[in-house]
């Protein structure tokens, strides 16, 4: 009787052994905890990856100069003289001496436009038995200049930048950027190397750089306070307005905009009278009247400070908000339409 309850306490113990190994791991590798599954994106949990706080940055422009460019009456005065005119300017950059030309009116042709040439600084040519002659001065070359127009146009110009903006920052440019200084040694060519000059020279360095663009423009002239004064006329959008960079820097220090895009009517009512002469020489013409659309009368009369704010516009071009982008002007009181 002792022996069996010896042996059923033995298989009682042996039978509670064996349902412990059954719950015991196999494998040691099946203490890992299993990882819960990774949140799907809506899932409750599900972390957003963060958005970059940069801003696209706006990219500027890359300007190389076309030595060929004139203004838009100096192309229609050349005619057929465009292939001399052209010839002259090869031979001035390059340094030589001479230049055949086609026949005496287009040499002179030739030669009357090449007076708006920045050029002309260090150039002077004279038609002599058909050919024109070159005599140099030994100061300014025409990769000097080239360059110094590269660097204020690369800093006023991006590379989506619309025409309007395009027309904003160069006038920017020149009206806060240049320095108003009587000399006689002023000249186009000085005022884009040294950024010094005159009336005429801050018209005819916003003239040649707003060609330079794309912006079709003309120098123009008259009297202001019974003084000659010089300013540019150029089109946008099919229409024609002063731009008067000097007046702009004398005023606000080139920060507004009171003298961007006038009317014939704000010419005047600024100080210009009129008539006014466009051209010089054999290809200048008097005006009564020329520039009769007033939309930037409306949007920028008497701003004198003002932000073209381009970052913006390249944010709402990045963000898809191409319409804002092609209409929003912004100045330090408003933003307008402007296209």
């Amino acid at each position: 009787m002792k022996r069996l309850f010896i042996l059923l306490l033995s298989l009682s113990m042996l039978l509670v052994a064996f349902a412990g190994c059954g719950s015991q791991p196999s494998d040691p590798a099946d203490l890992t905890p299993t990882p819960a599954p990774e949140p799907a994106p809506g899932d409750p949990g599900f972390l957003e990856e963060p958005e970059s706080s940069e801003e696209p940055a706006p990219e500027p422009c890359v300007f190389n100069t076309d030595r060929y460019v004139v203004s838009m009456d100096a192309q229609v005065y050349l005619g057929d003289a465009r292939g001399d005119y052209e010839a002259l300017i090869d031979a001035v950059c390059a340094g030589e001496e001479s230049v055949a030309a086609a026949d005496l009116e287009s040499a002179e042709k030739a030669v009357a436009v090449f007076e708006e040439s920045p050029y002309r600084a260090f150039a002077q040519p004279e038609i002599t038995d058909g050919a024109i002659l070159i005599t140099y001065s030994g100061t300014g070359s025409a990769d000097a200049f080239d360059e110094a127009a590269k660097y204020v146009v690369e800093g006023a110009v991006y590379t989506e930048s619309n025409t309007l903006e395009t027309a904003l920052g160069l006038y920017r440019a020149v009206s806060s950027c240049f320095t108003f200084e009587e000399s006689e040694d002023n000249s186009l060519y000085r005022m884009m190397t040294e950024k010094k000059g005159g009336t005429a020279e801050f018209a005819a360095a916003l003239n040649y750089l707003f060609n330079q663009n794309g912006i079709p423009s003309q120098l123009a002239y008259g009297t202001a306070a019974d003084d000659e004064h010089f300013w540019v006329i150029a089109e946008l959008d099919g229409h024609l307005y002063h731009f008067d960079p000097t007046f702009e820097n004398g005023s606000t220090g080139g920060a507004g905009l009171s003298y961007f895009g006038m009317s014939d009517d704000t010419r005047v009512y600024t100080g210009c009278a009129l008539p006014f002469t466009t051209g010089q020489g054999s290809y200048e013409e008097t005006h009564d009247k020329l520039c009769s659309d007033t939309k930037f009368d409306t949007m920028f009369t008497d701003v004198t400070s003002w932000e073209c704010d381009v970052r913006a516009h390249f944010l709402y071009l990045a963000y898809g908000f191409e319409e804002d982008y092609l209409t929003s002007v912004s100045t330090g009181t408003f933003t307008a339409a402007a296209g």
